[in-house]
């Protein structure tokens, strides 16, 4: 038997993985105590997960160097009765820095935490050769400091966050350290992984400094635990097709556009094609509220609606795997779009003005006068271009053609900003 044991699994990418890598079945194994489990060694090999990355060590009869050094096991193979005990989230985290040539030889290194796994990133950082690592913590223990103390370190080169911060379903929690203190910095590496899009990347990314996520970590150690288990080796690009693999299935993917520009429908089709739920923006409103669209508006006012709508997204975009459609008017509030980017791809339905002119307005509140309909397309089309990571110009109108052509695209940016 194979399997990841922990406390709360609900949200594991691992048995996907290793059912990616290998036909034996993997198993997710909740537990609120060790001793029984471990007493009965029913089990080939295991991966270990918060927060039992240092307690399993009592049970280990021979731990690897790394293991040694880090304290912390996340991968266990029974040989005859004989646990043997391995970190590979070390491997996993120099795959990552690799893969993203993030240099840490002579590097400042600002840790973030003290748990496990920032003692993990703290070993591997000393052994790359960085020039000198700091770890900073709420509670900090000896040669640490705490958060508020970080503006005398503000020479790091890298930050690496090894906390739980801003993770699912925390997603918008405060930032632990304000990054512009930081002119020196060349990347951010946040180990959360849900969302996609930490606020700690984001902010990273609008001051034009690297920031990636812990997926690539994450596939990389559950490949080499992979290779423990059953004594084979995997080329690299494996790891990286998992990876996007993961990524594709993770991501929703989010259309914006002017009213009538066909969100709603695609969303549909992707839903289809995909496998993503669909959400439609406008619907959660109307079942929320208990009352259509057009209603709102009368009775409540544009203002309300807007908040109600912010509020929608803010949850909505938690949530992994959807073909999100988005109204018309949600690119209005900045917000909006750095909620749906957590976990999305903004992809841009760009029907020409001319299309739309020959439509029906139908239930579109702010298209009752037809003159509208060219305000608001002056009004929102150039925000349309600016948040769109994909831009669709609409020039045929057959829905396959459409289709393959957001289906292109996806993949293109998947390699090219996600990679």
């Amino acid at each position: 038997m194979y399997g990841l044991i922990g406390k709360k699994l609900s949200h594991s990418f691992s048995k996907e993985i290793h059912e990616k890598l290998h036909s034996e079945t993997y198993n997710l194994i909740e537990l609120d105590q060790l001793d029984d489990f471990f007493k009965s060694k029913q089990f080939n090999g295991l991966n270990v997960t918060i927060p039992y990355k240092q307690s399993v060590i009592k049970y280990i009869d021979f731990c690897s160097n790394i293991v040694k050094e880090t304290n912390s096991v996340n991968t266990i193979i029974n040989k005859g009765g004989f646990l043997h005990g391995y970190n590979t989230d070390y491997t996993g985290l120099e795959f990552l820095l690799n893969h993203y040539n993030i240099t840490i030889k002579n590097k400042t290194i600002l840790i973030l935490g003290n748990g496990a796994t920032s003692r993990t990133v703290e070993v591997l950082c000393n052994n790359l050769g960085s020039k000198k690592v700091i770890k900073a913590a709420r509670n900090p223990k000896d040669k640490e400091v705490l958060f508020s103390e970080l503006n005398k370190y503000n020479h790091a080169n890298v930050v690496i966050n090894a906390t739980p911060n801003g993770m699912y379903p925390n997603n918008n929690d405060d930032l632990l350290i304000d990054l512009e203190q930081f002119s020196n910095l060349s990347a951010v590496v946040d180990l959360v992984y849900n969302p996609l899009e930490t606020k700690l990347i984001s902010k990273a990314k609008s001051l034009n400094v690297l920031g990636v996520n812990g997926l690539m970590m994450l596939v990389s150690q559950a490949v080499h635990s992979c290779e423990l288990f059953h004594n084979q080796k995997y080329k690299s690009f494996v790891t990286i097709d998992i990876y996007k693999s993961i990524l594709f299935n993770m991501l929703n993917f989010v259309l914006i556009g002017m009213p009538m520009s066909g969100k709603s429908f695609y969303a549909r089709s992707i839903s289809r094609a995909f496998n993503k739920k669909i959400t439609d923006i406008d619907l959660e409103i109307k079942h929320k509220v208990g009352m259509s669209i057009p209603k709102i508006f009368k009775t409540q006012g544009e203002n309300q609606f807007r908040k109600i709508e912010t509020e929608i997204i803010k949850n909505i975009s938690k949530d992994l795997k959807q073909a999100i459609s988005t109204g018309g008017g949600s690119i209005l509030n900045a917000k909006n779009i750095d909620y749906l980017r957590q976990n999305g791809i903004i992809i841009f339905l760009d029907a020409s003005l001319n299309v739309l002119k020959g439509m029906n307005p139908r239930n579109r509140p702010l298209l009752k006068n037809p003159n509208n309909l060219e305000k608001l397309y002056s009004d929102r089309h150039h925000l349309y271009k600016k948040y769109a990571d994909i831009t669709i110009e609409k020039l045929v109108m057959d829905e396959k053609i459409v289709l393959k052509m957001i289906e292109v695209k996806i993949d293109e940016y998947i390699n090219t900003k996600w990679s």
